[in-house]
């Protein structure tokens, strides 16, 4: 793999609004799927965020691979006013297993803008660092279309770390039964007069 960089570009979809499917428009879920495909093809990860017709997304890879998608992007008619607003060398990437992941409008995102100043989701209005804010919600935000796709989730979601999260929570609660158990014992001797 050659030289990793990221980019963060937003762009105005030029879609009509449609019925939502699960809360998402049904052409941002076929953006989406043809995304995890190719992006699984050629190495590359990102995240998508969709709101109030707005899209902002970062992706990461090999420097060659970017450059040949963002070229694609700005000639795909889904999208117009596409505007790069960052674009900066990584030494690794920040989300290595998602191909694509989704994270749609909720009520985190809503609060965020408005303790911002903002009514809707506006990525042209952002300052740089109100960018690595958003940025940072979304890496953070649960991707819904986890269920809608079950033969993804090793692309949306690190299927190991999901695990290591299972067993954890296992070992937690393992922990406070033995605690309980022991502790109940304890009281019961003392209540009987053995201790």
């Amino acid at each position: 793999m050659g030289k990793l960089v990221q980019i963060i570009y937003i762009s105005r979809s030029t879609f009509e609004s449609a019925d939502k499917v699960n809360k998402i428009e049904p052409s941002v879920v076929r953006i989406l799927a043809k995304s995890r495909i190719n992006n699984r093809k050629n190495g590359l990860v990102g995240v998508m965020y969709f709101g109030d017709g707005a899209f902002f997304q970062c992706l990461e890879g090999d420097e060659d691979a970017i450059n040949t998608l963002f070229a694609k992007i700005e000639k795909d008619p889904r999208h117009k006013d596409l505007k790069l607003i960052s674009r900066k060398p990584i030494s690794k990437l920040s989300f290595p297993d998602w191909a694509m992941k989704y994270a749609p409008l909720d009520e985190k995102m809503g609060k965020f803008l408005k303790e911002n100043g903002y009514q809707t989701f506006d990525p042209y209005a952002f300052v740089p660092a109100m960018t690595e804010k958003v940025l940072g919600l979304l890496i953070d935000a649960y991707d819904p279309t986890i269920a809608l796709e079950s033969d993804t989730t090793s692309v949306t979601q690190p299927a190991t770390s999901q695990l290591n999260g299972y067993k954890k929570l296992i070992m937690l609660a393992l922990f406070f039964s033995i605690s309980a158990f022991a502790f109940s014992v304890v009281a019961l001797m003392t209540v009987r007069g053995t201790i």
